[in-house]
């Protein structure tokens, strides 16, 4: 998986992010608030230089290949 200097935390968001998963079902899978995903995917964008969960996506899988 992509590094990018992710916390621990933001690493667990950005894989399930990557495997197709709502930000509510994030929430509910790592008992946090739909608010706290949703700061996170903000950080993960902020720190990928991406605007949005699809160019995040693209991301993981170009640095993968």
């Amino acid at each position: 998986m992509v590094q990018f200097n992710l916390t621990k935390r933001e690493k667990e968001v950005y894989e399930l992010l990557c495997k197709g998963l709502l930000d509510r079902e994030i929430s509910e899978l790592l008992q946090l608030s739909l608010e706290t995903i949703k700061k996170h995917n903000k950080n993960i964008y902020l720190k990928l230089g991406v605007r949005n969960r699809t160019e995040a996506v693209i991301t993981a899988k170009r640095k993968i290949v």
